[in-house]
């Protein structure tokens, strides 16, 4: 039996606007480019590809937290509602956020304790007198022990500040968990530990989580489906087992071949030649074209559509990989 659909989102724009130099022109930068995908509930959707790449700007986006020139996103069925208004806030203690930095996320000046039932008391959770039963329940949750809620976020590791921005977003029970670079800051010990608990508490209740990351690993252990960025644009989606084993696009071949394999020579690695293009001048057709090395005519005058080669998977390349002559876009 099909799960039933958590989250749609429908080509999603979102464009920043500057001004630079003495004559004032405006730059546009195009973070988020027509993006469409799906998450069903008790599912992990990992979203990967390079420093931006406009991973971190959708996961805002998904939230309503960034608001959109273009696109929809459904929550449930429904339309999300404007940034800021009764509606959306009331509809946020059904979505939440794992925020990259920790310390950052936290308040220096509230105890731990205090940090983990303020969504409690902010969205009306349970009674005054059920609250502290219900931080202690969280804390024990995460692996976190009681007698540390009454410390600071600074008297705390970094895996076990993380702990408290996690057992904070599920103390309202949602249905979403968006995690943004969540494990980056983490040394590999405690990133393990990390996305352990994410994924028994995903089990234990039933989340649907979009996983940000550009670590490869922790996605491939953790996300049931990838889609992979490139400068604003989904370039390939579909099963992480099927992407891992066999990516469609140059790009995703060269990230893939990028993972570190045991017995694998290191010649066998994918090195793209050149840096991202810059966001405020996009190349003309594929943005990929300059540093793909299967980049034909085609590629540099024609943006590809994010085709559909077999159920479950998407790619948008007029390339298929390995093969010599353009596909029709």
């Amino acid at each position: 039996m099909s799960r039933p659909l958590l989250l749609e989102a429908r080509d999603l724009v979102r464009i920043y606007r500057s001004r630079r130099g003495l004559t004032g022109a405006v730059t546009e930068v195009r973070a988020v480019d027509e993006v469409s995908l799906k998450l069903r509930a008790g599912e992990t959707l990992g979203i990967v590809g390079e420093s931006g790449s406009g991973k971190s700007t959708l996961g805002r986006m998904l939230l309503g937290l960034d608001p959109a020139q273009g696109g929809t996103v459904l929550f449930e069925g429904m339309p999300l509602p404007r940034f800021g208004t009764p509606i959306w806030r009331r509809l946020r203690s059904r979505m939440q956020m794992v925020w990259q930095d920790p310390l950052s996320a936290l308040d220096r000046r509230l105890t731990v304790a205090a940090q983990i039932r303020e969504p409690l008391d902010i969205h009306r959770i349970g009674t005054p007198e059920e609250r502290p039963a219900r931080t202690a329940s969280l804390m024990t949750a995460v692996g976190l022990r009681a007698d540390q809620g009454g410390r600071y976020p600074h008297e705390l590791s970094g895996g076990q500040r993380q702990r408290v921005v996690i057992a904070r977003a599920l103390a309202t029970n949602p249905a979403l968990l968006v995690c943004d670079e969540p494990v980056s800051a983490l040394d590999v010990s405690i990133q393990a530990q990390v996305v352990n608990l994410l994924r028994d508490l995903q089990g234990q209740k039933g989340l649907g989580m979009v996983f940000i990351s550009h670590d490869l690993k922790v996605v491939r252990n953790l996300a049931d489906r990838v889609a992979v960025m490139y400068l604003g644009r989904i370039v390939e989606e579909g099963p992480a087992e099927q992407i891992f084993a066999e990516p469609r696009h140059p790009y995703t071949q060269a990230l893939v071949s990028s993972i570190p394999v045991p017995g694998r020579p290191l010649d066998a690695r994918i090195l793209l030649q050149g840096e991202p293009p810059n966001p405020a001048a996009r190349p003309p057709g594929c943005a990929f074209h300059p540093r793909c090395p299967l980049a034909q005519g085609l590629c540099r005058t024609r943006v590809p559509a994010l085709r559909v080669p077999e159920p479950g998977r998407a790619v948008a390349c007029h390339v298929t990989a390995g093969a010599q002559s353009p596909v029709a876009a």
